[in-house]
């Protein structure tokens, strides 16, 4: 049996989550289709491209079949990989890797944008990203640990946070979190923010049911 709440992104009464090809991640703030994850290699860059890696601050591209295109044109070139060992840092799991290059010198010239590493995370309308863990679990109740990955003055989420997606079947509890952001006025700093308590209430006990996280691609056992 299926429990599905549909929430933000789920219209209520379809009966069926959407599938994940159907939302929109992104990189650190940088939109990333699923599907390009697969898509053409950069072995497969044009003119424009590979100009790009030349550019200014850019290094070299190692392994470049294992990058993919995300954008290409003739202003801007995105590239993405998936890391082969997994990244443990303060945000969570570091899962894959992001280039991007644009024209930002005198005559045209190609110069680095940006290169970071990141979860992909689902881009919520109207609500930002999280990094969840799970605290414990006591009969129907699942006690999370959220933590807004947005500056907020070092400031608790409680009262911000929203359960996007909770799916329910007799193998896994699937759910999707995010949260509103804060009123801080004109100054926010980003000295990272803690952990918030967040209670999800299921349909029947957890037991031995595995709980994910599908608010990152791929989905986290927590």
């Amino acid at each position: 049996m299926k429990r599905f709440l549909p929430a933000l992104l789920l219209v209520a009464g379809c009966g069926a989550p959407e599938p994940t090809h159907a939302y929109a991640y992104a990189c650190n703030g940088h939109p990333v289709p699923l599907a390009q994850l697969t898509g053409p290699p950069a072995t497969r860059l044009g003119p424009d491209g590979r100009a790009a890696l030349q550019g200014q601050e850019v290094g070299r591209v190692e392994e470049l079949e294992k990058w993919h295109i995300v954008e290409e044109s003739a202003d801007r070139v995105a590239l993405i990989r998936e890391i082969d060992e997994p990244v443990r840092a303060d945000s969570g799991d570091s899962t894959h890797q992001y280039l991007s290059i644009e024209r930002r010198l005198p005559g045209g010239g190609w110069m680095l944008n940006t290169s970071t590493r990141c979860d992909l995370k689902r881009v919520v309308p109207g609500l930002g990203p999280a990094d969840v863990a799970l605290g414990s679990a006591s009969g129907t109740r699942l006690n999370l640990l959220v933590t807004e990955r947005a500056c907020a003055s070092g400031q608790s989420a409680a009262g911000r946070i929203e359960l996007v997606e909770l799916e329910e079947t007799d193998e896994e509890v699937r759910l999707t979190v995010a949260v509103r952001e804060g009123q801080w006025g004109e100054i926010v700093t980003c000295q990272g923010n803690p952990p918030t308590p967040f209670t999800v209430e299921l349909s029947r006990p957890l037991d031995d049911r595995a709980v994910l996280n599908v608010g990152v691609h791929p989905a986290r056992r927590l």
